[in-house]
């Protein structure tokens, strides 16, 4: 989701960067003390330069074509020689976009193969199989189109909070999620199907990396966070993790007919696209396995792919926040939510109608008030539909254990005469390298930009904090956080605020969000009463939360009034 985030910051400094040419990531050296035994074989790692043991690559399920193209995801073949895990897997199939150009790719470029079922173990350099040490399993975000493995680094994490971290791909795009009729009734969400065969595997494996498989802790941002909570609600979850961390998600899902015959102009519907496809009005199964990658891909062009589908079979037909509250009552989970403070603005700031370039190259607001209101509302929904609101339905509803954050760091100073703390601020993603615990490669040639000298100290302050408290999820213990409070059943919430000393600290305080109160000041806010602007941003407000809170926007008429 934040694909147009980072093809802005990419225009920011387009004229100060001269264009990286792209380098996959070094392999690594092999390391004595890395070669385990597995389930499913020996592998053979290395070691990153955090210290931390280091396994890439390494098979978790049989690769998902041919016959096993829009199929349950098949355990992996075993082993006996040492296999080298020593460089990441490959990429599933995706569209590259603006984050990879700051790699040194061209934007739009299909790049992946469908064996691409791997995942990345990271472990302390002292880990060993007695060392029963609790694991964080990472569910990777980017609109469950894109994303993959190498782009997050655990070693750092791994090493400084004493936890074995892994890092799983999953099928993406209409590989992943596919509502055909003609596939029979194996489900639709063919990447949900993944991470529990990737959770599989770590129950039987995690041992020899030293991890304790009874205490496995779910992790995830934006499309990974929703996938986390699709995995809550599966039964066929039960038993693989004690714990759940959703960052910047929505508890959001589609309707079956929806993923089948799409909606409107802008989600396409799997019997559509498989005939665009294929060139066949009804292709059988093995039709439908025979698609050329390119032609699938290509059918989906400007329009989305249903995700996280209520098909029946791996998800009840239940809408998803529903589906977790029934499901989660009396498990005993932990579950942790929150979201960034300014999570709309990556979606503005690339947007013509709130930005103009200075000199053709930095960006600024037309109109700050505007451009801060459309923001903060946006944002403040997304907090209240998937933080604030949802965390009540679940102490509600029986889940003793939830607590909430929000994510407010925004010191990211100027570019020239862009401000980026205005225009990006605690913008969606922007957590991910605190929680890492390290602020290379994560925006390419944009991280001088983004993370400065300046804003160190406190950054790295902040960081090592929200590692602890991670940690302290995982270990269910207190590792050096503050006290962080449950929700509790039928009373106000309180929620940890991470930020640096400068800005208020990491504290606790009362959430206050209520999506009426939201909709309320919204339409008597006077940076939105001239010409089209509330109409504009009910539109937007629709094409984002619609399906997850349909009846929240029922009410919204200003489009109607015009």
């Amino acid at each position: 989701m934040a694909n147009k985030l980072f093809a802005l910051m990419l225009a920011v400094v387009v004229a100060a960067c001269s264009k990286p040419a792209y380098a996959p990531p070094t392999a690594l050296l092999p390391a004595p003390d890395a070669l385990v035994e597995t389930a499913s074989g020996p592998v053979q790692g290395g070691r990153s330069i955090s210290g931390a043991k280091t396994w890439l690559g390494i098979p978790y399920a049989q690769a998902p074509v041919g016959e096993l193209r829009w199929a349950k995801t098949v355990q992996v073949q075993e082993w006996s020689q040492p296999r080298a895990t020593l460089q990441h897997g490959n990429w599933c199939p995706q569209l590259t976009n603006g984050l990879d150009g700051l790699m040194g790719l061209e934007p739009g470029d299909l790049r992946g193969d469908e064996d691409c079922l791997y995942l990345d173990i990271y472990a302390p350099s002292d880990a060993n199989p007695q060392s029963q040490l609790p694991v964080m399993v990472w569910i990777h975000g980017g609109s469950n189109i894109w994303g993959r493995a190498e782009q997050y680094d655990g070693s750092y994490l791994a090493e400084s909070q004493d936890v074995v971290v892994v890092v799983v791909q999953y099928r993406l795009g209409p590989l992943g999620w596919f509502a055909h009729p003609a596939l029979g009734d194996v489900g639709a969400n063919f990447a949900l199907m993944d991470l529990i065969e990737a959770l599989e595997w770590v129950q039987s494996s995690v041992t020899s990396f030293g991890g304790n498989p009874e205490n496995v802790t779910l992790f995830g941002e934006s499309a990974g966070a929703n996938n986390l909570l699709a995995l809550l609600a599966m039964p066929q979850a039960d038993g693989l993790y004690r714990a759940a961390i959703a960052q910047s998600g929505l508890p959001s899902s589609i309707p079956y007919p929806v993923a089948q015959n799409g909606l409107g102009p802008s989600v396409l519907g799997a019997i559509e696209a498989a005939s665009i496809a294929s060139g066949r009005d009804s292709p059988s199964a093995a039709e439908l396995r025979q698609i050329e990658i390119s032609s699938l891909f290509e059918a989906y062009t400007g329009k989305r792919t249903p995700a996280v589908i209520r098909d029946g079979v791996t998800l009840s037909a239940q809408p998803l926040g529903e589906a977790i509250i029934d499901h989660q009552n009396g498990l005993g989970k932990v579950i942790v939510l929150g979201s960034n403070r300014d999570e709309a603005k990556y979606l503005l700031a690339f947007d013509p109608k709130f930005t103009e370039r200075l000199l053709g190259i930095f960006p600024k607001p037309r109109d700050r008030a505007h451009y801060l209101a459309v923001s903060g509302y946006m944002s403040d929904l997304w907090r209240s539909i998937g933080v604030s609101n949802f965390a009540s339905d679940l102490a509600n509803g029986g889940v003793e254990t939830v607590h909430t954050y929000r994510f407010d760091w925004d010191e990211q100073g100027r570019v020239g005469p862009s401000d980026l703390s205005t225009m990006i601020g605690a913008a969606h993603s922007l957590e991910i390298p605190f929680v890492f615990g390290h602020f290379d490669e994560f925006m390419g040639r944009l991280d001088s930009k983004m993370f400065t000298r300046d804003n160190a100290p406190g950054r790295t302050a902040l960081s090592d904090t929200m590692m602890r408290c991670w940690a302290s999820i995982a270990y269910s213990e207190d590792r050096g956080c503050l006290d962080w409070p449950a929700v509790q059943s039928n009373q106000a919430t309180s929620t940890m605020v991470f930020d640096t000393p400068d800005d208020g600290g990491v504290r606790m305080e009362a959430e206050s969000i209520d999506s009426q109160e939201i909709l309320q000041n919204m339409h008597t806010d006077p940076a939105l009463q001239k010409g089209d602007r509330m109409c504009d941003l009910e539109k937007r407000l629709r094409g984002v939360f619609t399906i997850v809170a349909p009846d929240l926007l029922v009410g919204l008429d200003a489009c109607q009034a015009e």
